[in-house]
């Protein structure tokens, strides 16, 4: 039908409607399917029932304040009651639409926000809002990566607001979206004018005309837009990446030698291994494609001899046996074993032995036995270390290969003989550097196999004999922890008193003495505990046992702080710093506001490109980490732009600067710039959901991604809650998530509705031991249960018995960030 109905969604114009995709149709014809009063009772879009994606937001944002704490179990009624006449709900006005299209761009729900924009803009409004919600549309029909849509959109925005200051950011997000839909030639036009209209981002225009000319295949042109970039960049790290696209647009036109000049260059300050492989292999391969085989295999080989360890190694090895060159085979066992490789990298150590029998370096029976033990062949992975051992006294590896020798008949389930290899390297060669080192593993899988009072005897004859190596402390501490699991608490407490008093030997004193039923000298223990160590998780575990309260015992909460906080918090300030107005210190100083690197990433901010953002503000923030007068105004501002990381940094800073000596004594308005609640409208509802304590979110949050939601762990965890994309499709399948991609994890709505589930099937699992739930989120469900079998009833044995540091670490953090939420939020 051509006759348009009031249920249809589209702008009033002479044009054609924007066509919008799909899924986003579907959810606007739900939303609008009675015409314009097409609501829900509360008055706001809500997505279709069968979809999860109402459920990490609910219908609105609450009012604050927010009250928190353990959700009560709602009593049935048992008198039936009448149900009374729905009352209508007004019609959110543009404004208001627009507001709620902001909440759910900050979310990450860019569908939704697309929707509340293009509510508003059927409504009848003033121009200026009109513009705004054009642009709001544009910008989040992009962000969706509805292209298409997007491009109509910022067209219509550009037609229709000729004079709207928004101008060259339209243009730019029209650009973006035309490189979408593949017309880059057209995005270079928009590019080229917004140099002419705003040159605030010129290093990263130039780049951007760059790679659209390069699509467009204009090489020519991408190249002198690349060479200004590059005379224009602002960091390194900005500079590498565009040297690396003109290397590829010199290959692509066959001027060789000027992309090989761009390699070199990169080379010449790239320090990364990996990166300066990557780039050391593209230049071989450049060299290929020229003709140039002899020096391209020089580069080969430089790469395999030098970062054996890097993937790009293992294809230049391909590539040069598969050229029939010459490799040495000691180097090629290496990048095979470095790279997985475990079969051919032991036939590849064999060969080099063979070939070298009398004066081969005892390093091949390492790492062949190494690639031995990543098989399972334990017994010739002994074999290959015990060769190294008699065979080759002078070698470097001798010492590691006698702690892997160890380490291998753990591994194949012989305790005993794992013990006695390392005890015998400390009592045969006490002088060598690698017997401390043996004697704390020997310590450690006595621990580990239950014979705690062997254990307790090994780790105080370490921290004996060794009081200068690394992990004296940690020894002194464990052999009377060891003893005291032993059953000999007196043992226990004679090791932790002779020790040099650190928070976990006080705190553990502490806790023997309650439970030997001596008040006084616990009490006196655990208060030198909040002494040593105020705020981090002893000191906190410390003050729990002093006041007779469980760990992460829940509390009713608000996240607001007194009216009058803020005003506290800088007069404060005002008289650290010796200055009269406080007002002047809300205010960015103007050599920062007029700082490039401020103008720049706040624009970035804006276009959506956060890596970009963070990496030109990180560098502002960094050249001021000593000066309070600055640190304190970036915080607020990070923190309304909605770069919380940054935000938190900056404040942390400002607080080791101040006269406060712990977050405690510092103004609780600095510390919640510290400890911030953002996504608040996400976490709360989902808390609530799940029955957990919303402080635990925010501190688990905080934790994981300091609220960065577009953060990227080093295993490749993503989002605010740091979930994996493996344990992200697990999620989705439980929860019956539609469409999930691994790149919603990126998205603050997806990430908490799956980080709050699966941090509440843990505690679940567990029973509602939240140590363990924790250890579980972060190190698996497995390995939590095996360090819960070892300490069953006792939670701050537990998190000593957890065996990987990062996961132990992990639990103690998140507890003292519990305890200053709790700190600042409660009641």
């Amino acid at each position: 039908m051509d006759t348009q109905t009031p249920c249809q969604f589209s702008e009033p114009s002479s044009k054609p409607r924007v066509p919008l995709p799909l899924p986003l149709i579907g959810v606007l014809f739900l939303l609008l399917s009675v015409g314009l009063a097409c609501r829900s009772t509360s008055g706001r879009p809500v997505p279709p029932a069968a979809s999860p994606l109402v459920s990490p937001e609910g219908v609105g944002a609450q009012a604050a304040p927010i009250t928190l704490g353990p959700t009560a179990t709602p009593t049935p009624t048992a008198t039936a009651t009448p149900t009374p006449s729905p009352t209508p709900t007004p019609t959110p006005s543009p404004r208001e639409l627009l507001t709620e299209a902001e909440r759910h761009a900050h979310n990450g729900n860019y569908e939704a926000a697309a929707v509340a924009c293009l509510t508003a803009l059927r409504l009848a409004a003033p121009p200026a809002t009109k513009a705004d919600a054009r642009f709001c549309l544009g910008a989040n029909l992009l962000w969706s990566g509805s292209y298409d849509e997007a491009v109509e959109a910022l067209q219509t925005f550009l037609r229709r607001h000729p004079d709207d200051p928004r101008l060259p950011q339209a243009r730019l997000l029209l650009a973006e979206a035309l490189q979408g839909v593949g017309r880059p030639q057209e995005a270079a036009d928009h590019y080229r004018q917004v140099l002419q209209e705003d040159d605030t981002l010129a290093p990263y225009l130039y780049r951007w005309l760059g790679d659209a000319y390069r699509e467009a295949g204009d090489f020519e042109a991408a190249v002198t837009a690349y060479q200004e970039a590059i005379r224009r960049a602002p960091r390194t790290d900005f500079l590498v990446e565009v040297r690396e696209k003109l290397g590829l647009t010199y290959a692509a036109l066959g001027d060789y030698a000027s992309a090989l000049a761009q390699y070199d260059a990169i080379l010449a300050v790239a320090e990364q291994p990996a990166y300066r492989a990557r780039i050391a292999y593209q230049a071989a391969q450049t060299l290929l494609i020229a003709g140039g085989e002899e020096a391209a295999y020089t580069r080969l080989q430089q790469i395999v001899n030098r970062y054996p360890a890097t993937r790009s190694a293992y294809q230049a090895l391909v590539d040069l046996l598969n050229a029939g060159q010459p490799v040495d085979e000691f180097q090629r066992g290496l990048v095979d074993y470095y790279n997985d490789a475990y079969t051919p990298a032991i036939a590849a150590f064999y060969r080099y032995i063979e070939a070298n029998p009398e004066d081969h370096s005892g390093s091949a029976h390492y790492y062949a036995g190494l690639s031995y033990r990543a098989l399972g062949n334990y017994a010739a992975a002994i074999e290959e270390f015990q060769t190294l051992l008699d065979t080759h006294p002078e070698n470097r590896r001798w010492g590691e290969a006698w702690l892997a020798l160890a380490w291998t008949r753990y591994l194949a389930e012989d305790s005993q003989a794992a013990v006695e290899s390392y005890l015998a390297l400390a009592d045969d060669y006490p002088d060598h550097p690698q017997a401390p080192k043996a004697l704390w593993w020997a310590a450690k899988v006595l621990e580990w196999s239950g014979g705690y009072e062997e254990a307790a005897e090994v780790y105080a004859r370490l921290a004996a004999d060794y009081p200068a190596d690394e992990h004296a402390g940690d020894a002194a501490f464990l052999a009377g922890l060891s003893a005291y699991r032993a059953g000999d608490v007196a043992a226990a407490q004679s090791a932790w008193r002779a020790a040099s008093p650190t928070a976990a030997t006080t705190f553990w004193l502490g806790k023997s003495y309650l439970q030997a039923g001596h008040p006084l000298s616990a009490t006196q223990a655990l208060s030198r505990t909040l002494l040593l160590d105020p705020t981090g998780y002893y000191g906190r575990r410390a003050a729990d046992l002093l006041s007779d309260r469980p760990p992460f015992a829940p509390l009713s909460a608000t996240l607001t702080l007194s009216p009058t906080a803020q005003v506290e918090a800088e007069t404060w300030l005002a008289n650290w710093l010796g200055i009269t107005s406080t007002q002047r210190l809300r205010t960015l100083p103007p050599a920062l506001a007029a700082d490039p690197r401020w103008r720049r990433g706040t624009a970035l901010w804006a276009l959506g490109h956060r890596e970009e953002a963070k990496a030109e503000l990180e560098s502002l923030r960094a050249a001021y980490t000593r000066d309070p007068l600055a640190l304190y105004p970036l915080a607020l501002a990070f923190r309304d732009l909605g770069l919380y990381r940054s935000s938190i940094l900056a404040a942390n800073a400002l607080i080791r600067l101040s006269p406060a000596t712990t977050v405690y004594e510092a103004p609780p308005f600095l510390v919640s710039l510290a400890y911030p609640t953002p996504y608040a409208d996400l976490v709360l509802p989902q808390a609530q959901t799940y029955h957990l304590d919303p402080l635990l979110v925010f501190a688990v949050i905080r934790q994981e991604s300091l609220f960065e939601g577009f953060a990227t762990s080093y295993a490749a965890a993503r989002g605010l809650m740091q979930v994996i994309p493996s344990t992200g499709r697990y999620i989705a399948g439980q929860l019956r998530w539609p469409d999930y991609d691994d790149g919603d994890l990126y998205r603050p709505y997806v990430s908490i509705a799956f980080g709050t589930w699966y941090l509440a099937e843990q505690r679940d699992r567990f029973d509602g031991d939240l140590f363990a739930a924790l250890a579980a989120y972060n190190a698996g469900p497995g390995n939590s249960r095996r360090w819960k079998e070892a300490a069953p009833d006792d939670p701050d044995l537990f998190v000593e018995t957890i065996r990987f540091q990062e996961t132990r670490r992990y639990v103690r953090a998140i507890y003292s960030h519990y305890a200053v939420y709790r700190w600042l939020y409660g009641d």
